[in-house]
């Protein structure tokens, strides 16, 4: 199972590096290169989240909730990356990877058994922002990959079931300066429409502290919605997961 989760690890960097090269080549071409043009930003989250909703792993099905208060017992991992570019033509990208691993007792036909849950996302979008007095606009799109892997450990023995999917997604971030030090961030978008998940959404909004002339401190409750079924109903492949991930996020952002 380490290997496993690993690998799958490595593939979704690599998908999202990937998607990060390909966005900035595009953005890069003609005025793009021009020295001064791009700027960038780098933020490392520390989460500390709860999933409630349910799983089924193939005909063994229950609810599924992490809670807030126990994650730091619980959680083995949990963290996002995001990486982003605005271009002085107001075009840029954004490159979010986030993972959270947690074991815990799960309510399942069988009666309260130890799940572990890993839930990895990455998220690679293209951005057009503009401004408006002291509020800042962006909409975007682009893709959502997950990877998802839940394992129960049932009375007849351990069962592993997941799925990994890609949802087309759409979305819009408002800023607005309160002070200056001080903005505000919503920010939300909504996804699946079936290609992937049958939908998703995700909604965010904090306040963002400028402390330092090339760093800002970030607040952050996010929520991310998925609904996704994958196999055949009523055989071990089947796999359902109606999940909500919510909580708390802070990061340092650095821009360069």
């Amino acid at each position: 199972m380490p290997g496993k989760t690993a690998t799958r690890r490595c593939a979704n960097a690599a998908a999202l590096v990937l998607a990060g090269s390909c966005l900035a080549a595009a953005g890069t071409a003609g005025e793009a290169r021009a020295q001064g043009a791009w700027r960038w930003q780098l933020t490392p989250f520390v989460l500390a989240p709860s999933v409630e909703g349910t799983t089924e792993l193939g005909q063994a099905g229950g609810g599924l909730s992490i809670d807030a208060g126990d994650v730091f017992d619980e959680l083995q991992a949990g963290g996002m990356l995001a990486f982003e570019g605005r271009h002085s033509s107001r075009f840029g990208f954004r490159l979010r990877y986030a993972v959270m691993d947690s074991d815990r007792t799960a309510q399942s036909a069988a009666g309260a058994v130890a799940a572990a849950y890993d839930q990895n996302m990455a998220e690679a979008v293209v951005t057009y922002s503009f401004d408006q007095g002291r509020d800042r606009f962006e909409v975007f799109g682009g893709l959502r990959h997950w990877d998802v892997e839940v394992t129960a450990n049932l009375p007849g023995g351990a069962v592993r079931r997941g799925g990994t999917w890609t949802d087309p997604i759409a979305g819009l971030r408002w800023e607005r300066r309160l002070s200056p030090r001080f903005s505000v961030s919503l920010e939300g978008d909504i996804g699946g429409f079936g290609v992937g998940s049958d939908q998703s959404w995700s909604a965010m909004g904090g306040l963002i502290y400028d402390r330092w002339e090339r760093a800002s401190i970030y607040v952050m409750y996010r929520g991310l919605g998925v609904e996704y079924q994958g196999g055949i109903r009523g055989t071990d492949s089947f796999f359902r997961h109606d999940a909500v991930t919510h909580g708390l996020l802070a990061g340092l952002g650095f821009r360069f």
